[in-house]
């Protein structure tokens, strides 16, 4: 099995890194503030090829998929830990994540997906981290077939707040690409 989740972890973050690079053309076309947004996606999630990511990745993105094609998937105990910290070490390692700029930010142990008990400042963000991030969103939209505008309704100012002029530039992104 372990090869399986490895050949697996490459085909989806690679093609998931394709996405974020298509999706970062188009927000750096679409404004000039986004400048070099295209240049900084060349190492998105470069860090889950590296340890303490890798190994935990493999599990995280196996899980996903067994979940996807509802079969079932037990996560060796021993593992969920190192998820865990997996996780936490990626979005506070890389700029796109809105953890990476509140340092009292975590990641909801028991469902990643879901907001902790307090809202994450985001308000930090660069116009790039934020174009890198919306990329990476509308990356994920695609790849799961979900709706993006009905996604970031949920999670805009519930589980990351920014400023006015950021939540702007975020909608107007997610207005102009997502859901086409």
């Amino acid at each position: 099995m372990k090869k399986d989740m490895i050949e697996f972890f490459n085909k989806r973050t690679n093609r998931h890194i394709e996405l974020v690079q298509k999706y970062a053309k188009k927000i750096e076309t679409f404004d000039d503030v986004f400048k070099g947004l295209i240049k900084r996606t060349a190492v998105h999630d470069a860090s889950k090829f590296k340890e303490p990511e890798y190994s935990p990745y493999l599990y995280i993105t196996w899980m996903y998929e067994c979940k996807r094609q509802g079969k079932p998937f037990k996560v060796p105990k021993e593992i969920k830990d190192k998820m865990h910290e997996a996780t936490i070490h990626h979005v506070k390692a890389n700029r796109h994540h809105a953890e990476f700029h509140d340092d009292n930010a975590s990641i909801n142990k028991d469902n990643r997906d879901a907001p902790i008990d307090k809202i994450i400042d985001a308000s930090k963000m660069t116009n790039i981290d934020i174009g890198e991030q919306v990329a990476d969103w509308l990356a994920m939209s695609e790849e799961k077939q979900t709706n993006m505008h009905a996604w970031a309704k949920k999670n805009i100012n519930v589980r990351w707040k920014w400023n006015k002029e950021q939540e702007n530039l975020i909608n107007k992104l997610i207005d102009q690409f997502g859901d086409k």
